[in-house]
Order: structure tokens, then C-alpha cells, then sequence
């Protein structure tokens, strides 16, 4: 079955066998990069900066994957912005700047937190999660959080093909028909996701989660010299952009 979204799948590549703590930092890094700009150029070349990264992982198909799923928010995040930039300031030039550069960040994000997500395991985000001191039961509803984005999108697909076979056209009319479309989607889809959280709820309570306070783990993370240097590489990046608005001054 193919994988969908951000959703994990083991893997041997020296992306993957980085500490998450390590992958961590980068990710944070360079969302702050992300958010920091607003020129398009500087954000396409954050955005293109993490491609070598997706191939050396091997996460290509299911980056591309991730990138293709979210077209239908960039297009909208364009054209939110390029009316709203239009009817406040009445300028075409700067609407379509302003546009391209939200389109762009929004890329960026998708792209720095697909890479994070696609190559890091699940357990072991938890356990560096637990390690970094942050409380075991923030760090579980994270993750099952995360697990769920691909779950969902899989029975959203499943749902939208079941409709598609009983005759309904989700592509049909403008964007407001089309959203209408959507709603005998988002029903099913809804109530599933119900139906599953109490499943979740009755395992968990089953299994006595929460009856003691002190946790025992299998394993402990540990960060090694490729860390630390990834770690390196990714602060030397991040302070390579900002010298890019100190020195060309550069939004």
C-alpha cells in the first residue's frame, strides 16, 4: 500500500539514522528561516536546499507526494493573498510579490516538515521527546497526532472513491460548489475519526495507561559525530541566510 502524507516508512539512509534531536534543530532552523523572509528567491532557495536531502534519504515519491497533496492550499493561499494584497493596497506588482512568496513559504514548511516526519521514527520521536524533558503525556498525544494525519488522509481517499463510485463529482462547479461537494466527505470522514479515537481511548485504558508515574524505557538515543555535524551544517546554512539580509540587506 502506498504510504500517504507524512507517513513514515523505515528506512536505511543516513537521514534516517540521525537522532531526531539533531533533525529537530534543522527543522526548527529553518522554519524560522522560512518565516523570517520574504523575498520569493531566498524562500525558493530554502525551499530548494532541502531536495538533496530528500534524495540522499530516498524519500523522493513520497516528498513529490506531499508537495502534490497540499496544491489545492498553495493555490488558495495564492489567491487569498493576491486579492486581499490587490484590494488593500491596489497594486498588481506587489499583490503578485507578496502572493508568490506566501506560496512559497507554505512550500518550504511542507517541505522541511515532510523530510522530518518521512525519515523519523515515530517511537523514537517520542522517546527524544521524553529525553528532552518534555512530559511523556504531551509527547504521546504528539505523536499519535502525527500518526493520525496519514491515517485520515488514507480514509478520505477511501471515502472520496466510494462517493466518486456512487456518481458524485467532487470537481464539479466554481470553488464554492466544489467545497459544497466535499461535505458528504467530510461526514464520513468526521464520524470515523470519532469512532477511532474511542477505539484508541478503550486500548489505552485497557492497558492501564497512566496507572503509575514512573516509566521504564527500552532504549535510550544517543547523539553520535554524524549529529553533531549535521547539527554543524545546518547552523552554518542558517547563519548563511541571515548574512544574505545583512549583507545584500535583503528581506
Amino acid at each position: 500500500m502506498k504510504a500517504f502524507g507524512f507517513e513514515y516508512k523505515r528506512g536505511t539512509s543516513v537521514i534516517h539514522k540521525l537522532d531526531p534531536r539533531s533533525k529537530l534543530i534543522y527543522t526548527i532552523l529553518f522554519t524560522i528561516l522560512t518565516v523570517y523572509f520574504v523575498n520569493p528567491l531566498v524562500l525558493l532557495l530554502v525551499l530548494l536546499s532541502s531536495v538533496p536531502m530528500v534524495i540522499v534519504a530516498g524519500v523522493s515519491k513520497r516528498w513529490l507526494r506531499s508537495i502534490r497533496g497540499s496544491l489545492f492550499f498553495i493555490a488558495f493561499i495564492f489567491v487569498f493573498n493576491l486579492i486581499g494584497m490587490f484590494w488593500t493596497t491596489g497594486s498588481v506588482a506587489d499583490a503578485i510579490f507578496i502572493s508568490i512568496s506566501m506560496s512559497l513559504r507554505f512550500m518550504a514548511l511542507i517541505s522541511i516538515f515532510s523530510i522530518f516526519f518521512l525519515t523519523t521514527s515515530p517511537e523514537d520521536l517520542t522517546q527524544s521527546m521524553v529525553q528532552l524533558k518534555i512530559p511523556y503525556d504531551y509527547a504521546l498525544t504528539f505523536n499519535m497526532a502525527m500518526r493520525f494525519v496519514p491515517t485520515l488522509s488514507r480514509e478520505a481517499q477511501i471515502i472520496m472513491d466510494a462517493q466518486r463510485s456512487r456518481g458524485l463529482e467532487l470537481e464539479r462547479g466554481n470553488i464554492f460548489q466544489r467545497v459544497r461537494n466535499y461535505i458528504p466527505v467530510l461526514i464520513p470522514l468526521i464520524i470515523s475519526s470519532f469512532r477511532r479515537a474511542e477505539l484508541v481511548a478503550d486500548a489505552m485504558e485497557s492497558r492501564a495507561f497512566g496507572a503509575t508515574k514512573r516509566r521504564t524505557s527500552l532504549y535510550v538515543l544517543t547523539m553520535g559525530g554524524k549529529d553533531f555535524l549535521f547539527i554543524f551544517c545546518s547552523l552554518a546554512a542558517f547563519l548563511t541566510f541571515l548574512s544574505i539580509k545583512i549583507l545584500l540587506g535583503i528581506q
